[in-house]
């Protein structure tokens, strides 16, 4: 089949607005349910916005064939999957430093390398950005930026 998006230029002005609210509102309902936004390109390509805007909007948007095609997309397949995987590694460290003392969980997450910045996360600063903030603080303000920017 076609891509919708190469007839797009061919339908009425209704059409293309019908076009941009279903791949809207897909993104949407996809963006609330998964925490994952979905590439605009991808819901373009699904076979619902097609029949719906080829329509007219006769065919009702079937939105949750949309969404389920969506999470078979393999690229969005695997962020969902890395997504339950931080979820679980997250549950698992909470479980098991829920009963622990403030000393046993520094020791853990000594232990685990979480006390470190994370890479997802790792500052785009250079060492001169970083020595402007910490001359700005108190020794104690210090102390912590530095742990927690992983200059110490």
């Amino acid at each position: 089949m076609s891509n919708i998006e190469s007839l797009l230029p061919h339908l009425g002005e209704d059409d293309r607005a019908n076009f941009m609210k279903a791949v809207g509102s897909i993104g949407a309902a996809f963006a609330a349910r998964t925490t994952i936004e979905a590439d605009p390109q991808v819901i373009a390509a699904l076979p619902q916005v097609r029949d719906h805007v080829l329509s007219g909007g006769g065919v009702e948007l079937d939105m949750s064939a949309a969404l389920d095609a969506l999470k078979e997309e393999p690229s969005i397949s695997n962020q969902l999957i890395a997504a339950e995987v931080k979820v679980a590694e997250v549950s698992k460290i909470q479980s098991d430093t829920a009963n622990m003392s403030r000393i046993e969980k520094m020791n853990y997450a000594r232990e685990r390398g979480l006390d470190r910045p994370r890479d997802d996360v790792a500052s785009t600063m250079t060492m001169n950005e970083h020595a402007a903030v910490l001359a700005g603080l108190s020794p104690v303000q210090r102390m912590n930026y530095a742990r927690r920017h992983g200059l110490v």
